[in-house]
């Protein structure tokens, strides 16, 4: 048997736009924050932090600069039964709450859907608590909305991949073969990243990953990227589009579901 049960959501007005049922406030926002009474960091006017209550799940989802996310899905997963879930989307001022006054166990998760430069991304918010609880125990469990860091289940990082095919012959050395760790690679943001905040100018040396060469756990955005080979340039372009440019912007694609890579060829 599936259960659903969609917490109410309210509407919004912030500078003029109408923040509707479902869709995230805008990070870097008051989204809500005159609405509910509520203050940042998941503490109510008047009280203290979230208490847990017996037979419910409640907390609060939040961006990296503490303030609400409106719109965010929760999944508490029935550890018991397959395909019984219950889901939830936070209000207006971060916070959901969710009947779980039954006899099994659930895992909780948090992902929104985004909508970044024509392209629609699904990203996952990290937990506080990423332990299973009891359904009738009832819990609290919040989330972050981070761009980059390791994922507490051990499955890689929150941030994204730029990745390279590095083209091994060099023109004024053919005998040499070139390594593809000896790539600097640079990430310039144009614009905001996918969160409104403003990202910094990326500058590594490639590793070798699963994948192929390049950077890991790089915050999603839309990049002007250059690279050079021990100081020297290299000519970039987008993955098997057989164009090279001294830079070239890119935005990331998903790779497969819910992984977004950039991809690049690279040659001297």
């Amino acid at each position: 048997m599936r259960r659903l049960l969609m917490a109410g959501v309210l509407a919004v007005t912030l500078s003029g736009c109408v923040i509707a049922p479902g869709v995230p406030a805008p990070v870097g926002t008051q989204a809500g924050v005159e609405q509910g009474g509520v203050e940042q960091g998941g503490v109510r006017q008047g009280g203290g932090e979230l208490e847990v209550e017996a037979g419910v799940l409640k907390g609060r989802a939040v961006g990296a600069d503490g303030r609400p996310i409106q719109g965010v899905e929760i999944a508490a997963d029935n550890q018991l039964l397959y395909n019984s879930n219950l889901i939830v989307s936070t209000d207006a001022d971060g916070f959901y709450q969710v009947d779980t006054n039954i006899a099994t166990t659930f895992r909780v998760t948090a992902r929104m859907k985004i909508d970044f430069n024509g392209t629609k991304y699904l990203v996952e918010l990290t937990p506080e608590n990423d332990a299973s609880f009891a359904g009738p125990a009832g819990a609290v469990r919040n989330f972050t909305w981070k761009l980059t860091g390791e994922r507490p289940d051990g499955l890689g990082h929150y941030g994204s991949s730029v990745l390279f095919y590095l083209d091994g012959v060099d023109p004024q050395n053919p005998e040499v073969y070139l390594d593809d760790q000896n790539v600097e690679v640079t990430l310039t943001p144009e614009g905001p990243l996918i969160d409104g905040s403003q990202g910094q100018p990326i500058t590594r040396n490639a590793i070798r990953t699963g994948d192929g060469p390049g950077l890991v756990d790089v915050p999603l955005g839309r990049y002007r990227i250059s690279a050079n080979y021990q100081g020297r340039p290299l000519q970039v372009g987008l993955r098997n589009s057989g164009q090279y440019a001294a830079e070239v912007v890119a935005d990331f694609a998903e790779h497969i579901s819910s992984v977004y890579w950039i991809e690049l060829e690279m040659k001297l």
